[in-house]
């Protein structure tokens, strides 16, 4: 059995094209406010994962990728960066690490309103 090798040199960088942070699962008009706030930003979009956890994601990528898509503080980089795809299929090279993406406000209000998500607030 041969040892893992994760495909950074053939993947082009896509995990370091974006940093996304764990949300918890909206359940209030308030909750769905803020996402819809989150998509009128550039570059931000808010994904559910396949675990169905939600995620804001900031479509920036990292300061140190090179040109050719390599890491020029490879041996200094952050945990986070080490542990990313450390076992076969658990990277973007692999298969898309979403269930569900919105890059829009009006694609989410679509979205909540498919759903018969009760999301407005009533004009005062």
């Amino acid at each position: 059995m041969s040892e893992y090798t994760p495909p950074c040199a053939e993947c082009g960088g896509k995990c370091c094209a974006y940093i996304a942070i764990e949300l918890d699962k909206p359940r209030s008009k308030k909750d769905y406010d803020y996402i819809r706030w989150y998509l009128t930003h550039k570059n931000v979009h808010v994904f559910v994962d396949h675990d169905r956890n939600w995620f804001v994601e900031f479509r920036t990528p990292c300061s140190f990728i090179k040109q050719d898509n390599k890491c020029s503080i490879y041996e200094k980089r952050p945990n986070i960066c080490r542990g990313h795809g450390d076992s076969e299929g658990s990277c973007e090279f692999y298969s898309s690490p979403y269930l569900l993406y919105f890059t829009s406000l009006s694609e989410f209000e679509s979205y909540l309103d498919k759903k018969n998500v009760d999301w407005r607030y009533k004009k005062s």
